[in-house]
């Protein structure tokens, strides 16, 4: 998962939403209809998809954007590095590497570029907003690029809509450094790493002030983010003390059960029913709409679709640009494209 340690780790990749609303701040988000005026969005992959296939963009509009509103629209465009295309449909190729931490930066700096090229051509406004949709790692670098644009674009021209969020509260990109402090020895108030690598690396991006550290904005745009419960990269957290829980302390099995949540439950977005995304409960504070979705007591698979990690694989997971990505992350390991 972190380059300098020499590992990669994967973040692969019903009409409305019939939820149980729980308002904890704010009540100025619609989430039965936020997208209902939005006619133009812009589809990044998760790792491992750089540039997601017509297969993806179709399900992902489906299953959680047109749910919310969102007009049907079946005309996609591939943009030509970060200029808008003429469909509504727009896929955004970013990096998507299997190291996900140096490649975000720059994947934060394609979706700020897009973005504004899309305000900058007047194809965004407060009546017809841009919706952003982005899964897992693109998320990652989407949270940091809200921070940005949040100075150029007005909050009402811009929507994000996140499935496996890993900038979670419970995520792994905002639990990780301490997890990783704990399993290899610093305790559960340690605050150094034995491992000098580690260190490095978690203070330049991990850790606190980090430049991949910190939440998902639930002030500055609409958000709405779907997340399976047990989520190896969203839900990592709560999974991690689980285990931990379950097994007096032992660190090894939360990390095992974490890794395996990760290559099964994430992988899940794409494979799953209407009925299954339909079957989520919201939870909103302030402009941000958290939607988790029941996964079955058989980790990987849902309740009422033992298929969807099958399922998934068809819509978009593996045809989204793998070999590139993988051909990508060898050659960076051997020269850094993404320092």
């Amino acid at each position: 998962m972190l380059k300098g340690l020499g590992v990669v780790a994967p973040i692969v990749g019903a009409t409305g939403i019939s939820i149980a609303l729980s308002v904890s701040a704010h009540a100025d988000v619609d989430v039965s209809d936020p997208l209902s005026d939005s006619t133009n969005a812009i589809f990044l992959g998760g790792t491992a998809e750089p540039t997601p296939s017509t297969s993806y963009v179709d399900a992902a509009e489906k299953l959680y954007l047109e749910p919310l509103g969102f007009s049907d629209a079946s005309s996609i465009c591939d943009m030509v590095g970060t200029a808008p295309c003429d469909a509504p449909l727009q896929v955004l190729t970013t990096p998507e590497v299997f190291e996900f931490g140096p490649s975000s930066l720059q994947d934060e700096t394609d979706i700020i570029s897009a973005v504004e090229a899309e305000y900058a051509a007047g194809d965004m406004s407060a009546t017809d907003p841009l919706t952003v949709f982005a899964y897992s790692q693109s998320v990652l670098a989407a949270s940091a690029a809200e921070k940005v644009l949040s100075a150029t674009i007005p909050q009402d021209d811009l929507h994000f809509v996140f499935i496996g969020d890993p900038s979670d509260a419970n995520g792994i990109a905002t639990n990780i450094y301490g997890d990783l402090i704990q399993l290899f020895g610093g305790g559960t108030t340690g605050t150094t790493l034995t491992n000098d690598v580690l260190t490095a690396i978690n203070e330049d991006q991990f850790a606190p002030g980090g430049s991949l550290d910190g939440l998902t904005p639930d002030d500055l745009y609409p958000t709405t983010i779907y997340t399976i419960d047990t989520d190896g990269v969203a839900d990592w957290q709560e999974d991690w003390n689980a285990a931990l829980a379950a097994d007096d302390g032992n660190t090894l099995d939360a990390l095992g059960s974490g890794i395996y949540h990760f290559f099964t439950t994430h992988v899940e977005y794409l494979g799953l029913t209407p009925a299954d995304v339909a079957s989520g409960v919201a939870t909103t504070d302030g402009l941000t709409t958290t939607i988790t979705i029941p996964d079955g007591s058989d980790p990987g698979t849902l309740i009422n679709d033992p298929t969807a990690l099958l399922d998934a694989f068809e819509h978009g997971i593996a045809d989204s640009g793998a070999i590139t990505a993988l051909l990508e992350t060898v050659e960076d390991l051997f020269n850094p494209a993404y320092a």
